[in-house]
């Protein structure tokens, strides 16, 4: 079966009935902060605290299917509940309105964790803005970090866009992140 996409709409109404710290992910987030869709996305993604994925599988429950990628990279299989480690982070969830995923985020005593180094951390309250749409987001600058790993188009597109838009602070934390993360990014030099 294919499963339709969801609307981040969709998407946070499902979310907002857990008690979870969650945001809006990836192309959506830049977008949402961005207040309009600037171009066409494939699925909407949420970011989780790590340690809460049973409780996030548990409330969504009856509603929805769960499903892993375990390890990374493999095909989605169906997910029995049991706690992911590292380095598997990626759930999605489905029911007839459509799928999203989730991904695990490593938080440990208020600190948010990048997950591909860990040296790259910030506060947690630092890590979600709350877009004109009243839905949670991952901050541009942390959403454009994960981007900066691959050079597809739409993340070139998405960086193009959000640019105009960081403030120097936003702007000075990615250049720093890239750099520890990154070190030979483009975006670097731009910034």
């Amino acid at each position: 079966m294919l499963w339709s996409v969801m609307s981040p709409e969709g998407v946070a109404a499902a979310m907002c009935r857990l008690d979870v710290w969650w945001a809006i992910a990836g192309g959506w987030a830049i977008d949402l902060w961005l207040g309009g869709q600037t171009r066409d996305h494939h699925d909407v993604e949420v970011v989780v605290p790590r340690r809460e994925q049973v409780g996030v599988r548990d409330g969504l429950r009856g509603d929805w299917s769960s499903y892993c990628l375990d390890p990374p990279g493999s095909p989605w299989r169906p997910w029995p509940g049991d706690e992911l480690a590292h380095p598997a982070f990626q759930l999605q969830f489905r029911n007839e309105g459509g799928e999203f995923d989730v991904f695990l985020e490593d938080i440990e005593e208020g600190m948010w964790h990048y997950r591909r180094n860990p040296a790259v951390r910030r506060p947690v309250h630092g890590i979600l803005v709350v877009a004109p749409s009243s839905i949670p987001v991952v901050r541009p600058e942390v959403q454009l970090l994960y981007m900066a790993k691959s050079s597809e188009s739409k993340n070139e597109a998405d960086f193009v866009n959000a640019l105009p838009h960081l403030d120097t602070t936003a702007r000075n934390w990615l250049r720093g992140a890239l750099r520890v993360a990154h070190q030979e990014h483009p975006w670097i030099a731009r910034l």
